[in-house]
């Protein structure tokens, strides 16, 4: 049995549906177009088109410093790019709302209109939740406690950094989480499983928008919006919810409207729903394995990766000792990074670091290193295996000739990685 789609909305419902309708519309176009990767080429004349008038709207109308950076996501990261696009946002939707309710006055109801705006809310969301979800599915979205992250003291970190250090931390943890998300995703894609998916929805949301507010994460507009799609498609079930969840109350079936009035285009659509569904998921999927193999925990590691502590340091032919006061004397080096990347720091006898990228050439044992803070300062070091865990590096550094004899610290030996789940402790 089809909805009744005679009910007479009251104008105040019809207006805040305009503006809803409006806001989350603009807000996530081109969505479900971009959802796909093989249509990233119809939609990137939109996002051309789109920081063109960000930017211009944001340094003209409110005197931002817009810039773009990360591409199709500048819209929704917490930057002034982000910040331009919802006030634009905003105000065409406010605009719109009263275009739309005086051309419109007459219109009892927008039942099969809110279907439809539900339909495109729910797999907004269902995607958002099954990419994250699969992220840490295949662990990619947190690392591991990698080498540089363990001797960074706690006050070095910002807290971002120590929240994606506590995420990374328990692999268990993570998949436990994103098996949750890609739950409520993929419930969300069918209408009578829809309240419960918003369900898990607001609850995982709940705890990432609080996560990301509290710990400074740079999606936290991002992660909002997602929480408020959840609520507001729980609005339409806020009476059912009550009267079962609080009042102890019976409830009946939901009558759901058709999409289509001609069965055959319904039947039609469904088809396409699920051909829709299947590559979205199968493309999520693969992405995800990807990123995993490429940068997530089980990523290979760059050659000589690890904490090498300084047994001996020589400097100009001099052995140079270890003193608290020396800021030349090296006391550590960390060498990190995955296949994408090979980075470095070195932390010297006064306790003072400096963070360099470093390149590897392992068939002439030679490390480039190249200072962030100076990337002109580019020194070339040669380096021979002393014994397993035993590194000799020898070269020109800044005015001087050094020669290093390290240790590699085992990195199986920290508290971090000793100090494993028990059932009792004592």
């Amino acid at each position: 049995m089809e909805a009744n789609l005679t009910n007479h909305w009251s104008p105040i419902r019809k207006a805040v549906f305009r503006f809803v309708f409006l806001y989350f519309l603009i807000y996530g176009f081109p969505f479900p177009f971009d959802a796909l990767g093989w249509m990233e080429k119809l939609v990137q004349p939109y996002f051309t088109f789109l920081d063109f008038i960000i930017t211009g709207i944001g340094t003209r109308l409110f005197h931002f410093p817009v810039h773009t950076a990360f591409g199709s996501f500048d819209k929704l990261d917490d930057s002034y790019y982000g910040l331009t696009f919802l006030l634009t946002d905003l105000i065409l939707s406010a605009v719109g709302t009263l275009i739309w309710s005086w051309l419109d006055r007459h219109r009892s109801n927008y039942i099969r209109l809110n279907e439809w705006f539900r339909l495109y809310l729910r797999y907004f969301l269902a995607i958002s939740l099954i990419v994250y979800g699969f992220d840490k599915l295949f662990p990619s979205q947190f690392q591991e406690v990698t080498a540089s992250r363990l001797v960074m003291e706690v006050g070095e970190q910002t807290p971002m950094l120590l929240a994606w250090n506590f995420m990374g931390y328990s692999v268990a943890f993570t998949v436990i989480i994103g098996s949750i998300e890609i739950l409520a995703g993929t419930l969300l894609f069918f209408r009578r499983t829809t309240t419960l998916g918003s369900l898990l929805g607001a609850i995982t949301f709940s705890f990432v928008t609080l996560l990301d507010y509290c710990f400074n994460v740079p999606v936290k507009l991002f992660s909002s919006h997602l929480l408020l799609i959840s609520l507001v498609l729980l609005i339409g079930d806020r009476k059912r919810l009550v009267a079962v969840l609080l009042l102890n109350k019976p409830v009946g079936a939901l009558t759901y409207p058709r999409l289509f009035k001609k069965e055959s285009w319904n039947k039609g659509f469904a088809l396409i729903q699920a051909l829709f569904i299947v590559a979205v998921i199968y493309q999520t999927v693969d992405n995800s394995f990807h990123n995993a193999k490429l940068y997530g925990r089980y990523a290979p590691r760059v050659p000589y990766y690890g904490i090498y502590e300084t047994n001996l340091f020589i400097r100009n032919k001099d052995t140079i000792p270890a003193l608290d006061t020396d800021s030349l004397r090296w006391k550590q080096l960390v060498i990190d990074g995955g296949s994408w990347k090979q980075y470095g720091v070195i932390k010297f006898s006064n306790d003072r670091k400096a963070f360099y990228n470093i390149k590897t050439d392992t068939i002439n044992h030679i490390f480039r290193i190249q200072s962030l803070s100076d990337t002109l300062s580019i020194y070339t070091l040669h380096f021979a295996n002393l014994n397993e865990n035993g590194l000799a590096i020898e070269g020109k550094w800044k005015e001087d000739s050094i020669k290093v004899i390290m240790t590699r610290r085992n990195l199986d030996s920290v508290a971090l990685k000793i100090d494993r789940f028990h059932l009792v402790g004592e």
